[in-house]
């Protein structure tokens, strides 16, 4: 097994080392965070001989998800499948293929995804003679995303001892949830919603659950919602090992409901500050480090690296779209005259959406995108 920890910094060691009670690490960007994750999880298994079976480690994407278990498979002993390394909705199948007979679901449940979930709005626009457009579907998703996350619609709809659905009278939100019910349907919400109902009801399945995940480790914390950190912190209460990875000022995921004040206030035992860059060059991490020093609900950490200068950082602010794109252009062609690539070259935009005046501008001078 090639797992060598003196390929770590000293505060990645440290992330890695410090396995009992809560720890909260804050990685910022390019500070080497999945190799800290990843080598926590092998030294669980390899130093402390914990099982995969026993740790829960989540993230926020099916694609980190993937990245972290092929990188664990490299450094645990052949055989040791990482059993738990998923996303929070993944974590959530698995845990009710087990656990949902006690709302009166079948394990083969069904897992609707959002056009499934459109095809049961418009049923119940037609059913109650309403207009099918794709605003007044969407406004009906909307409602029943507010419907669960205002108030504890799982004990006031879902258990077995709810009303029976097919009533007329309900609002539409409550309609398309019993139409999802009579599918034995969920959505994405749901699988979240049920979990923590669960685990919050019965006392044999919290812990149940709770003897067997002994390591918790949380990946992207920043982006958690409420529901979310009250699943992990569930979890992990009989073993006190919460490992919570995050940095409040890369939070993006407002939509979702996250609450990068929760990471802040996390109660730890050890924090410890990933701030070494591996990723960009000092110029960059100097107007990094001066932007977010203004992000107000921050923990306090100034990235630093040890790799050469680079280029300096130029700052253009054009008056219109078409001068920027034409300044990109400009730019461009001055360094190609130079002896640069053009795959030496990205522009970045912030929105899709935005790349249309750069793309067009490209096309006339003739640069490839």
């Amino acid at each position: 097994v090639d797992m060598d920890l003196g390929t770590l910094n000293r505060r990645q060691r440290e992330a890695v080392t410090s396995t009992e009670g809560r720890v909260r690490v804050v990685a910022g960007a390019g500070s080497g965070k999945t190799k800290a994750l990843t080598y926590r999880y092998a030294y669980i298994v390899n130093e402390l001989g914990v099982e995969p079976a026993n740790i829960l480690c989540l993230t926020f994407t099916n694609k980190a998800a993937q990245e972290m278990r092929s990188r664990i498979t490299q450094l645990v002993p052949p055989g040791y499948t990482n059993d738990f390394v998923c996303t929070i909705h993944g974590f959530c199948v698995r845990f009710l293929r087990e656990e949902i007979h006690r709302l009166g679901y079948p394990k083969n449940f069904q897992i609707l995804d959002e056009e499934d979930m459109k095809s049961l709005a418009r049923h119940v626009l037609t059913e109650n003679n309403t207009e099918r457009s794709v605003k007044t579907v969407r406004q009906l998703l909307e409602a029943l995303a507010g419907t669960k996350a205002a108030e504890p619609y799982v004990q006031q709809y879902i258990v077995p001892t709810s009303p029976v659905s097919g009533r007329t009278d309900l609002p539409l939100s409550v309609q398309l949830l019993f139409k999802q019910k009579d599918k034995m349907a969920l959505d994405y919400d749901d699988l979240i919603q049920f979990t923590r109902h669960i685990l919050q009801t019965y006392s044999e399945v919290r812990e149940k659950w709770q003897e067997r995940m002994n390591y918790v480790m949380v990946d992207e914390a920043q982006d958690c919602n409420s529901i979310d950190w009250d699943i992990v912190e569930t979890l992990s209460a009989m073993s006190g090992n919460l490992f919570v990875v995050g940095d409040p000022d890369q939070s993006i995921y407002e939509w979702r409901g996250a609450k990068p004040d929760i990471f802040v206030a996390f109660r730890s035992d050890r924090d410890v500050v990933l701030d070494e860059n591996y990723r960009s060059t000092p110029g960059i991490l100097d107007v990094a480090n001066s932007i977010i020093v203004n992000n107000r609900n921050r923990i306090d950490k100034t990235m630093f690296t040890r790799s050469g200068a680079g280029e300096s950082i130029i700052h253009y602010h054009a008056p219109t779209e078409a001068q920027e794109a034409q300044w990109v252009c400009t730019e461009i062609m001055k360094r190609m005259e130079k002896g640069a690539e053009y795959s030496d070259f990205a522009v970045l935009f912030r929105a899709a959406h935005l790349s249309r005046t750069v793309e067009q501008a490209f096309i006339r001078a003739g640069i490839p995108t």
